[in-house]
């Protein structure tokens, strides 16, 4: 046996030694045992060790912190990468079945296109989606926008027909909703559940003052906040789980924590909290460049208000507040996802959506031979791999990372973006430590495999 290669060793203030791998994202609090045999681990023999030592070495093997001398690390990466990026064992559409919105957020990045869904656009989504669903392949679908309950009618006869199509097939069946909640009634709810759409992301930038300057109604001034509150504890009661979306800049970075006290005082402290990255992608948004965090301050902060987040008692555990392995990055890298705009066109990226020179393909002619530009650009978004750059490579960090965001590495060649966890987990890890040392391990709130503790 060996010691991984990705192995992050370091003493806490309290003099606790901890030991993180990368490979599995399992954090441990170790002794002296523990780094005896990953000092002397090439010169051990397994067979001649008391019993509780081989238990010790069986849960080393276990947490990835040694491995057998046959492994290599870098080509397991490599194969879990690849692996995930053709993985055709579902197919996940992220659907706009319109562009047009009622809000008019200043940090929007899509070009407005009034326009719904044509009937015809429709028939070719339901087609495509049953033809992977008599291979009894998974569907999860994404509504997306603009805004798409203002297409709520759209919505719930494509959800029929697909709901249909997979319970004739034997093919599972998801979906959740990116809404900005202001829409939301009685009746949308019941709409919603009928379309078993089970989960839904809404978004409250700040304390009303806040909110209200950002996530504001066009042509309107009226409040937002409290509609979008109202309705998002509707959706709790009525069992379709929200999340709530932060999106964070220089504007608002200091406010979340008046955010977070309105959320307790409404009984929503169960609910995941996600701080979003304001980012200049398009043209569209160049005027809020100034206001954007580069990954360092995006990174320092959302570790600031990660501590906010266990302080107050909010649901806090697992990725993105904690890494995760990655295989593939995102559907952007993934051969079976796609994002499809009301015309039909097929994206990779969400922050392509509308961009018809960003376009894949077209569903209407999903089985017709594809154009060639379009062809090429699915083929760069696919290709695009941390394995192609050096620095990736011989980075501590590639399972967790896996070069950043692929928007960014497939645009004009773009080299690797890092992820946050270069400026952060260190103080992510010691957080996490903290917080799960004396939990009884029926309560740690980590992904399954988890070995914190």
């Amino acid at each position: 046996m060996k010691a991984s290669k990705y192995n992050k060793i370091w003493k806490m203030e309290d003099g606790a030694n901890i030991a993180f791998n990368y490979m599995t994202c399992a954090l441990a609090e170790v002794d002296e045992d523990f780094i005896n045999i990953l000092n002397q681990i090439e010169n051990i023999r397994y067979d001649e060790l008391e019993d509780e030592k081989k238990k010790l070495v069986d849960d080393m093997l276990y947490g990835n912190f040694i491995i057998k001398d046959n492994i290599d690390e870098l080509s397991i990466i490599k194969y879990r990468h690849y692996a995930g990026k053709f993985n055709d064992s579902a197919l996940g559409l992220t659907i706009a079945p319109t562009l047009a919105c009622n809000f008019g957020c200043p940090y929007c990045f899509e070009n407005e296109k009034k326009g719904m869904m044509k009937p015809e656009v429709q028939q070719s989504v339901i087609d495509m989606v049953e033809n992977w669903a008599k291979q009894k392949k998974d569907i999860s679908i994404t509504w997306y926008g603009g805004e798409p309950l203002l297409a709520i009618n759209l919505i719930s006869d494509m959800s029929e027909k697909i709901i249909k199509i997979c319970e004739e097939n034997g093919a599972n069946y998801s979906s959740f909703i990116v809404t900005n909640g202001y829409l939301i009634s009685d009746e949308i709810i019941e709409r919603l559940k009928k379309a078993k759409i089970d989960g839904a992301q809404i978004t409250l930038d700040g304390p009303p003052d806040v909110h209200n300057q950002r996530r504001k109604l066009k042509n309107s001034t009226e409040d937002t906040f409290y509609k979008i509150l109202e309705n998002t504890k509707k959706m709790k009661q009525a069992g379709i789980s929200p999340s709530i979306r932060i999106n964070v800049d220089k504007t608002n970075m200091h406010r979340v924590s008046e955010l977070l006290d309105i959320l307790k005082e409404n009984d929503l402290q169960d609910l995941k909290v996600g701080l979003g990255q304001v980012t200049a992608y398009t043209e569209a948004c160049s005027s809020i460049v100034e206001h954007c965090m580069n990954v360092e301050e995006y990174a320092k902060n959302t570790l600031e208000n990660q501590k906010l987040l266990i302080s107050k008692g909010f649901v806090n555990g697992g990725y993105p507040d904690y890494p995760g392995i990655k295989a593939n990055y995102c559907c952007a890298d993934a051969s079976s996802s796609f994002v499809l705009d009301p015309e039909g066109y097929m994206y990779k990226c969400w922050n392509d959506v509308g961009s018809i020179d960003t376009a894949v393909g077209n569903v209407t002619k999903f089985n017709q031979p594809p154009d060639d530009e379009m062809f090429m650009r699915n083929v760069n978004y696919i290709l695009w791999s941390p394995f192609n750059h050096e620095e990736c490579v011989s980075c501590s960090y590639l399972p967790i990372c896996m070069g950043g965001c692929p928007y960014n590495g497939a645009k004009n060649g773009m080299k690797p973006e890092c992820e946050k966890w270069k400026y952060n987990l260190d103080e992510v890890l010691r957080l996490t430590y903290t917080q799960k040392k004396d939990l009884p391990e029926e309560e740690c709130a980590c992904k399954d495999g988890c070995s914190c503790g």
